[in-house]
């Protein structure tokens, strides 16, 4: 099930843990998305990638390729992945957005229920 969480409040927690929050919302919602795509990955190995130099790109296209599934493609992912590079914040609130969508539902959308 996706959690709602709300922009404003995780914008406040941003800062108050001087951006370790980040590292949290890549995990959860990379655990989140994959979850309901029904594959299977390891989002703790790929949130430690994330804090590592040079494998962190590699992070970043893991969590752009899910995304943009997750998205059913409206965003690319090479899109989100160059977002994630130069303004990872759009990639937050992209996504976020997208989540909240859906947040709370049972199930994943119809559309969705076929790739399981």
């Amino acid at each position: 099930m996706i959690k709602r969480r709300s922009l404003l409040f995780q914008f406040i927690m941003y800062i108050l843990t001087l951006g370790l929050y980040s590292v949290y919302w890549y995990y959860s919602t990379l655990d989140e998305m994959t979850k309901v795509q029904g594959k299977r990955t390891e989002p703790l190995l790929w949130t430690i990638l994330l804090i590592v130099p040079l494998l962190n790109l590699f992070a970043m296209w893991k969590h752009a390729t899910v995304g943009s599934e997750f998205t059913e493609r409206t965003y690319p992912a090479i899109l989100l992945w160059v977002l994630w590079i130069f303004a990872s914040p759009t990639v937050w609130v992209i996504l976020q957005v997208e989540l909240n969508r859906i947040a709370g539902t049972p199930f994943p959308p119809a559309s969705r229920q076929g790739e399981q």
